[in-house]
């Protein structure tokens, strides 16, 4: 005799039978996968309900013995299956991932065979009227740092905008929604100094005795400048540490300065605006003309 399928859609829990048995199958879905699930071995009736988000669409196949589920959207669902001969119980947990929004474990770089470096490799980055940035491909966000004379300003991205004045100590904050340039307490802010990271990485982080264990050759990097994009020829460095982490290095010739740095696989940070020549202040706060003027 062939077993009989009760199918019952449930929209609470009200109305279940108590189950004396439980089991659980987890299942990890891609979009578009399919997969036929047995809940029991040996069961005549059986209900099914969907828990949870309906990121999946399933159908009994073989006189309800199995059914078939099939991942529709991203996100997390149940389908709990009951078997009305004894009250039992089993629920297949279900997790819908995006494939193309999994990571993509890259392999660690191989260092490539090393060069004779004849140069003479110093450490001298800007002082003074420079405007530059610097895109963390990982995260996509920027960091930018500007020096014009005594004033100094920086963005990250992500909504912290500064301004200060290294002489004066004058200090201000950019509220974009409301009062543009803010006065903040004075003197709360940490001057640049010499130079920032990654403009001062190579030079702070690798041993200069013989750069030859480490030049690769040339590499051309193309950033931004006053007028228009330009291309600088850069010494390349690979460097493997000694804890197993390989860092590569894409140095300015003209000043030692840092225009890009990668550890191992991770997306790099790279310099993109680089104006060595920023003479002409365009913004901050004595652009602004009254107390509600938000002019960046």
């Amino acid at each position: 005799m062939k077993k009989t399928l009760i199918t019952m859609l449930f929209l609470c829990l009200a109305g279940f039978v108590m189950a004396q048995e439980k089991n659980e199958t987890e299942f990890k879905m891609a979009l578009g996968d399919t997969i036929v699930w047995t809940p029991f071995a040996d069961c005549n009736m059986l209900g099914y309900n969907i828990s949870g988000p309906k990121v999946i669409t399933f159908k009994p196949v073989h006189f309800g013995e199995k059914i078939e589920i099939v991942a529709k959207s991203v996100g997390k669902s149940s389908v709990i299956a009951t078997c009305q001969d004894n009250g039992t119980e089993a629920v297949a947990s279900i997790t819908v991932i995006d494939p193309n929004d999994v990571p993509v474990v890259a392999e660690k770089p191989v260092k490539p065979a090393t060069l004779p470096f004849t140069s003479t490799y110093k450490f001298n980055p800007p002082t003074d009227n420079f405007f530059i940035t610097i895109n963390d491909m990982g995260s996509g966000f920027n960091d930018t740092y500007m020096k014009h004379g005594n004033d100094e300003a920086y963005n990250d991205g992500q909504g912290i905008d500064r301004f200060w004045n290294v002489k004066t100590g004058k200090n201000w904050y950019y509220k974009p929604d409301a009062q543009g340039w803010t006065d903040d307490v004075d003197w709360e802010f940490e001057p640049f100094g010499e130079s920032f990271p990654i403009i001062n990485s190579f030079a702070n982080e690798v041993n200069k005795d013989d750069l030859s264990n480490y030049y690769v050759g040339n590499e051309t990097l193309t950033v931004g400048g006053s007028d228009k994009p330009f291309n600088i020829d850069c010494w390349k460095f690979f460097v493997d540490f000694e804890d197993g982490t390989v860092i590569q290095y894409w140095v300015d010739p003209a000043n030692g300065c840092t225009l890009k740095r990668q550890i191992n696989a991770d997306p790099a940070k790279v310099v993109t605006v680089y104006d060595l020549k920023y003479t002409r202040l365009y913004f901050g706060p004595s652009f602004k003309k009254g107390l509600h003027d938000i002019t960046r």
